[in-house]
């Protein structure tokens, strides 16, 4: 009887062991990733020319309306973004009168206009004025930035004439012709 005692305990014993492996948790982890790729967009605008329509006043000069500097033209360019440092770069060419004349523009005409153009809608406004055709401005920033959902407003303003040399001069008289000028808005990733 002592044997059988002994059997059974060390029988119990043995299925207190294996239950004791069964009841142990093994787990595994799996880990997911993924990457996200800096991009930056750039809608296209509302509209591609923003017509000012006569330039001149009653003189023959620039419209003194338009020298103000209240905006006389929006473009709206909706859809603007970057997930990552970028970037925004304005630039551009003055408006210029399209048709070449076979003679040198004389001292008190202008083929030239420059205005103010300023970028509205990121985190901080960026402006520029053209003048000789490579002008630019920039901002660079250290993270991510969208426009608002009304999109980013390219304002025009404050014209005046330049002369044969780019530099500008009030009270030039505008030779007829039409007039046109380039605005480029540029996001890009750093």
């Amino acid at each position: 009887m002592f044997h059988r005692l002994k059997l059974v305990t060390v029988g119990v014993a043995a299925l207190a062991v294996s239950g004791a492996a069964h009841a142990n948790e093994v787990s595994s982890q799996v880990n997911i990733g993924a990457t996200v790729v800096g991009a930056c967009s750039l809608g296209s605008p509302n509209i591609t020319e923003i017509d000012l329509g006569d330039l001149s006043g009653p003189d023959g000069l620039l419209a003194a309306p338009l020298k103000a500097s209240t905006t006389v033209g929006t473009a709206v360019i909706a859809d603007a973004w970057c997930n990552t440092s970028h970037r925004l770069t304005i630039e551009g060419q003055p408006m210029t009168l399209e048709t070449a004349k076979p003679y040198a523009q004389p001292a008190y005409m202008t083929r030239h206009i420059t205005f103010d153009a300023k970028l509205v809608g990121w985190a901080a406004p960026v402006g520029f004025r053209p003048r000789s055709g490579s002008d630019q401005a920039f901002l660079e920033w250290p993270e991510a930035r969208a426009a608002p959902a009304s999109g980013l407003r390219l304002n025009i303003s404050k014209l005046e004439t330049l002369t044969a040399a780019r530099a500008e001069q009030p009270n030039l008289m505008l030779e007829a012709g039409t007039y046109r000028g380039r605005v480029t808005v540029t996001l890009a990733t750093n």
